[in-house]
């Protein structure tokens, strides 16, 4: 019986393949494999001069060729897709995310993740680090994308937050309670095969050391937001890897000087800073972009211009991000890493724009956009140690390419202007990561309501 469904199968196939052979289906697929992207400047992510009338060659996941198109031979049995002068980049990283909250940065909305998942990659955003979040559910969510069952971004994550006794998050927290709890909290987490462990404000200094030092046991590395002493010295000293924030007020010269020993890093959140701080809602015009508009439940705009007028007439005088934005300077010029992260979401800090925002405000910080670009996507890259893998547009990288109509080496804006995005190889459907009203199920988030910043 096995070898007769066997035979009935293997005959359907054959007829298969000649009826797709017949419509000329077969020789697209087998070509679709090789993918040559002409007439394109090339900003490849590194920081240098981009290349005019260039091309990017593509087979299976990978980038096999890329530079000036008089260097490149094309293989006629490559799809060969005429950008007409459009930039290719590579595609954005977000470091600082999270996957499970509200648009208002303070109620849940686990139902939502699909709304999320798709607003990254419509803006260009092929890979994010999740940085705090219900630990069961980013472990699926990770898997899930990373096997291709569920559309998304590639993600890292920490799982949880590790924090003191009395969690400020405590349905994200782990909590620790005493020294003797570390080694089994870290191999746990260890097991779960996070990539981080990010260590939260209530830990004291001894606790932040021995997570740091039993983590290291498992090649695990420590991230940490300590609320206002980030950028202190102590927890440089005591191990950790990486700041998942800059601070929002001056950087020690010493603090620098430390970081750059170690080294420790910095991730940016200029974003989040800015949405404390309600400064962006001066001007509500920004909710008018596309990247919002395509991506966000008409409810959730509606409730966001609310809850920003409300905040505006109590805080009417908005505080800059003056030393949120002189430490990137001074971080760079000291050579230390840095990449770009936006906390998404919270209250003018989306999903997916929210990058794109955060590209603008490095550059009103005194970087160039080649920096900007190269802190949203090498650095990436380098932070997880994944620098040969991806975050260049260079042979050998995975494909994970942004096309964009207009200069964003020029002006930074210009990476808004999304044209195409490729993630591992594949061309993604933009008009099928659009939020549709007639289909989305309107998933409402849960819990409080408080502004943040406001109290």
């Amino acid at each position: 019986m096995t070898r007769t469904v066997d035979m009935i199968s293997h005959t359907a196939a054959i007829r298969l393949m000649l009826a797709l052979a017949t419509a000329g289906i077969v020789g697209t697929l087998a070509r679709a494999q090789s993918v040559s992207f002409t007439n394109v400047r090339i900003i490849d992510g590194n920081g240098g001069t981009p290349v005019e009338h260039g091309t990017v060659v593509i087979e299976g996941r990978k980038i096999v060729a890329v530079g000036p198109a008089a260097s490149i031979s094309i293989s006629r049995a490559a799809r060969s897709i005429d950008e007409g002068g459009k930039t290719a980049m590579p595609a954005l990283a977000d470091m600082h995310v999270h996957l499970t909250g509200g648009w208002d940065g303070i109620s849940a909305d686990m139902l939502g993740y699909q709304r999320y998942m798709n607003a990254l990659l419509y803006a260009g955003v092929t890979t994010v680090l999740d940085t705090g979040n219900v630990e069961s559910y980013v472990l699926q969510l990770r898997a899930e994308t990373a096997a291709g069952r569920l559309l998304g971004p590639r993600i890292y994550c920490v799982g949880p937050l590790v924090d003191g006794p009395d969690p400020f998050w405590p349905e994200l927290s782990r909590a620790v309670v005493s020294q003797n709890q570390v080694p089994s909290v870290v191999h746990q987490l260890a097991d779960e095969k996070v990539d981080f462990i990010k260590l939260y404000a209530g830990l004291s200094d001894l606790e932040v050391q021995a997570i740091s030092t039993e983590a290291k046991k498992y090649k695990l590395r420590t991230i940490i937001d300590a609320h206002s002493r980030n950028g202190s010295i102590e927890p440089m000293q005591e191990g950790i890897a990486g700041w998942a924030h800059l601070p929002g007020r001056k950087l020690s010269d010493e603090a620098i000087a430390i970081a750059k020993s170690k080294p420790v890093f910095f991730i940016t959140t200029l974003s989040v800073f800015e949405a404390f701080t309600w400064r962006r809602f001066q001007d509500e015009s920004f909710m008018n972009n596309s990247l919002i508009v395509d991506t966000t439940p008409a409810f959730a705009l509606e409730d966001l211009r609310k809850l920003g007028r409300e905040a505006l007439k109590k805080h009417p005088a908005v505080t800059p991000l003056l030393d949120a934005e002189n430490n990137v300077k001074r971080l760079l010029k000291a050579g230390i890493l840095v990449a770009a992260g936006t906390d998404a979401p919270y209250p003018g800090d989306f999903q997916g724009e929210g990058i794109h925002r955060e590209l603008e405000l490095l550059v009103e910080s005194g970087l160039t956009p080649l920096e900007a670009i190269r802190i949203a996507t090498k650095n990436a890259a380098t932070i997880m140690h994944a620098q040969t893998e991806w975050g260049t547009l260079e042979p050998g990288k995975l494909a994970n390419i942004l096309i964009v109509d207009g200069k964003p080496d020029q002006t930074i804006r210009d990476t808004r202007n999304v044209s195409l995005v490729v993630k591992e190889g594949k061309i993604l459907d933009r008009s099928k990561l659009k939020l549709d009203p007639k289909t989305d199920p309107g998933y409402q988030p849960i819990g409080g309501m408080e502004a943040p910043g406001t109290d």
